[in-house]
């Protein structure tokens, strides 16, 4: 057996000259005096980032953060999860912590594996303990250590303000890709949930947040009483409209006319918009169902007038062909209809065959339709469509 040659033997470095050691020496102070120079700059500026030159920024490279839950919320980003009471948004919140922290899909969406924190100001230890272990048996999830953390808070939450500061110390360098409150009221403290001033403080609190711990934040949110399907989705959250306009993705459960079951309403600000779909309630978790038709709200007794119709996408479509979001525009800018509006009658538009979409992604009015509108009247008076709701409450016989 042939010995094993010894390893080569390293060479000495030859020493530095003194010019060089100088050099080097020079290079550590200079950059210790800029790094002094743009700390004393950003002192000055109150902590505020500089004002950059246009070119520069749009020059730079500046990829996206990752997405938590593909095609809706990326890291450093708000998610509001918006519903009714008792509708569930608490064992949601928990499907969201297991399947973002083991890769798992959530509602239908795809998730990236990242660690995950679960602020529980609510629930007695003993119920989140039953419920963790009775969705994780549902989804056929094993638990692995070092993925998923609890941390249960009740009796011990205090005002945002001295609240959510000890949380991201406690929680800065844990490499977190979310972290989820739940409820988002229990820290309201002295806040007014209808004042925006509040509001906005308390969700400029979870910006920092997200900041100190590098993740995504989500929090759940309650509907205002009484029936909400006569309002738009991002207005069903009850306190302040910041509510509706600061958080990154908005994610609303109404309930449909089908017992169990709810409309999901994706208002997304940094992602591709997302058409409503409907989830049901199937113990311990909800679960899609691409079946049920979205646009069917559950009414209050007596029915509610429909503000927008779907005679008035189909006008703002015209003899045009539009992508989705072009359309989508159209109807916004023409007739100032809400984005989760717009895809609740564009989905009822495909129902009834009124449109038709070509190789480039663009619709237009079926011939179907157009041939149905030859024989009608063509004046600007609202013809229902099908389905559609009149201004009576009922049903079209069309």
């Amino acid at each position: 057996m042939s010995a094993v040659p010894p390893p080569p033997r390293k060479t000495a470095m030859p020493p530095e000259s003194p010019e060089e050691i100088a050099r080097r020496v020079r290079e550590i102070k200079d950059g210790q005096e800029r790094y002094r120079k743009e700390q004393q700059e950003i002192a000055d500026r109150g902590g505020l980032p500089k004002v950059v030159d246009a070119a520069e920024f749009a020059a730079a490279e500046m990829p996206q953060p990752p997405q938590v839950i593909h095609g809706v919320l990326h890291r450093g980003c708000k998610l509001a999860l918006g519903g009714g009471s008792k509708t569930f948004k608490t064992w949601t919140l928990l499907d969201l912590a297991l399947s973002v922290s083991h890769g798992e899909p959530w509602l239908g969406f795809s998730t990236a594996r990242t660690k995950v924190c679960l602020i529980n100001l609510e629930l007695p230890e003993w119920s989140l303990h039953s419920r963790l272990r009775a969705v994780a048996h549902a989804k056929g999830i094993t638990i692995e250590p070092g993925w998923l953390r609890v941390w249960n808070l009740r009796g011990h939450a205090t005002g945002y303000l001295d609240f959510l500061p000890r949380i991201g110390a406690e929680l800065k360098g844990q490499h977190l890709g979310l972290l989820i409150v739940d409820p988002i009221y229990r820290l309201y403290g002295d806040a007014d949930e209808n004042s925006a001033k509040d509001i906005a403080l308390l969700l400029n609190q979870f910006e920092l947040l997200a900041q100190q711990t590098g993740s995504a934040n989500a929090f759940a949110a309650h509907f205002a009483k009484g029936n909400a399907a006569g309002k738009e989705s991002i207005d069903r959250i009850s306190g302040s409209g910041v509510f509706a306009r600061d958080p990154d993705a908005i994610l609303t459960f109404t309930r449909h006319e089908t017992e169990g079951a709810f409309t999901v309403d994706a208002t997304l600000r940094n992602c591709k918009a997302v058409e409503p779909f409907v989830v049901r309630w199937e113990h311990p978790m909800m679960r899609r169902d691409d079946q049920l038709d979205p646009v069917r709200l559950k009414q209050a007794k007596g029915g509610r007038a429909a503000t927008f119709t779907l005679r008035m996408i189909m006008d703002c479509l015209g003899k045009r062909k539009l992508t989705t979001n072009e359309w989508q525009r159209q109807c916004a800018e023409q007739d100032g209809i809400t984005r989760p509006t717009f895809f609740r009658l564009f989905a009822q538009a495909k129902k009834a065959g009124l449109i038709a979409k070509d190789k480039k992604e663009k619709w237009s009015v079926s011939k179907v339709s157009n041939a149905a509108s030859e024989t009608s009247d063509t004046s600007k008076s609202h013809i229902p469509y099908r389905d559609e709701t009149t201004e009576t409450g009922k049903k079209s016989k069309a």
